[in-house]
């Protein structure tokens, strides 16, 4: 070999390891900084877990990494109770219908992130993925029917978790309970016929962006079948994790993920954050982490699957996995221990929104109450044997959905946004 190619592979080698040792040296600081956590959250044990971590810091000082190994075992004591705790790692792409772009736009963010995702499958077999909004689904069956039947494989297979009892994330102040029931029927009824799904598989509504709560939401929900409930706008110093209950006594278990929200990184002290205080709070020793690029769609990146794989190995760290937000919320209704009730509305955020774009308003509700009408009266009609017009009347309900999307209804969209939606 020539001087020049001798020099270009000794230097991509030693900058090889020299970025082997910045992981190992992140992923020490990473289990020192938890280690110090713990230490914290078990005071009977404060000061013996604290020498400790000392000591493996000077272990490592005075060695350098190739001690890592050596450190770590000193810390066993501490990475046994830091196994007990898991973070479910729920990778997901939030997709914003028609906010600040026009709808040939959001078909092609689908298009993109479903396409990326199922890509990130093939080489990373134990990665699950999470996607909310039948509205979305309903794009690739009309839009792009290959990959939405790589989609279907994936779903069946148990690795892509369907959060979609909605046909949108919408606004939950100005859709009525007629229209949100619809929500509720034509998504489960969507994934029955498309994808074998039972009813009573869809459980979990996922609502992270959507501006304000109503009261009748819970009670709307429970009696669809649906248990769980992830948001984050609207805290208001409520706790993270209680039961949402409406006026008639129905609740839904609630998840808010008002710190870390729905388009998450994944780095360690990310991770880890509200582990820890999350526990205290609930007795619960599993903890929800979403991640994502997302708005505009995307998804999960390499960088975030890689780290995953890489704390999953991390001894004196939580048990760090990729999840599905159903399982994180199966666990922690096991465990949860006296988890307070809240029974109000949790409104609202963006003031002013309520009052922005009336004609959208205007024609919401005007296609709400003639929808409701035009049901009526095919059900009468159908007594004289007027065929009923289920086709055109499922059309009509899946556009108004569509229009209660929380960047459309509420007012925060672009000029595109509400052309289509006026449309529609």
């Amino acid at each position: 070999m020539s001087y020049d190619v001798d020099i270009d592979l000794s230097l991509r080698r030693l900058r090889a390891n020299v970025d082997d040792e910045q992981k190992m040296l992140a992923r020490f600081r990473a289990e020192i900084d938890f280690g110090g956590q713990l230490a914290q959250a078990y005071p009977e044990n404060c000061d013996e877990w604290q020498s400790l971590l000392l000591q493996a810091v000077e272990l490592v000082r005075a060695r350098g990494i190739t001690a890592i190994a050596d450190a770590e075992t000193l810390l066993a004591p501490l990475a046994a109770i830091a196994k007990q705790y898991t973070v479910h790692c729920v990778g997901h792409a939030h997709i914003d219908m028609n906010w600040m772009w026009s709808w040939p736009e959001t078909v092609a963010t689908t298009n993109d992130t479903f396409t990326t995702v199922d890509r990130l499958m093939d080489e990373y077999p134990e990665f699950t993925f999470s996607q909310s909004q039948t509205s979305v689904y309903q794009i690739l069956k009309d839009y792009l029917p290959e990959l939405y039947e790589r989609v279907k494989t994936r779903v069946a297979s148990g690795r892509w978790e369907v959060n979609a009892t909605q046909w949108v994330e919408g606004d939950k102040n100005l859709a009525n309970g007629e229209i949100i029931t619809r929500h509720l029927l034509y998504s489960k009824r969507f994934f029955a016929e498309e994808f074998g799904l039972p009813f009573d598989d869809l459980q979990v509504c996922w609502e992270p962006d959507t501006f304000g709560h109503a009261r009748t939401t819970p009670s709307l929900l429970a009696a669809g079948g649906v248990k769980y409930y992830y948001f984050c706008r609207g805290h208001n110093g409520k706790p993270q994790l209680f039961w949402w209950q409406g006026k008639d006594g129905a609740r839904v278990l609630a998840f808010d993920d008002f710190e870390m929200w729905y388009n998450g990184t994944i780095t360690p002290p990310d991770v880890t954050r509200r582990v820890l205080p999350f526990a205290a709070e609930t007795g619960c020793k599993d903890y929800l982490f979403v991640y994502g690029v997302g708005d505009h769609g995307g998804g999960p990146t390499r960088r975030d699957l890689n780290l995953i794989r890489d704390m999953a190995n991390w001894p004196v760290f939580p048990l760090v996995q990729f999840s599905t937000a159903a399982r994180f919320f199966q666990r922690v209704e096991e465990t949860a221990q006296n988890l307070p009730v809240v029974d109000t509305e949790m409104n609202y955020v963006f003031e002013g929104c309520y009052s922005s774009q009336s004609n959208i308003k205007y024609a919401n509700r005007k296609s709400e109450n003639a929808l409701t009408e035009a049901e009526i009266f095919a059900l009468l009609g159908r007594e004289v044997n007027i065929p009923y017009p289920t086709a055109a009347l499922n059309k009509a309900w899946r556009h108004a959905m569509l229009n209660q999307f929380h960047d459309i209804l509420t007012g925060s969209g672009v000029k595109a946004t509400y052309q289509h939606a006026q449309g529609l």
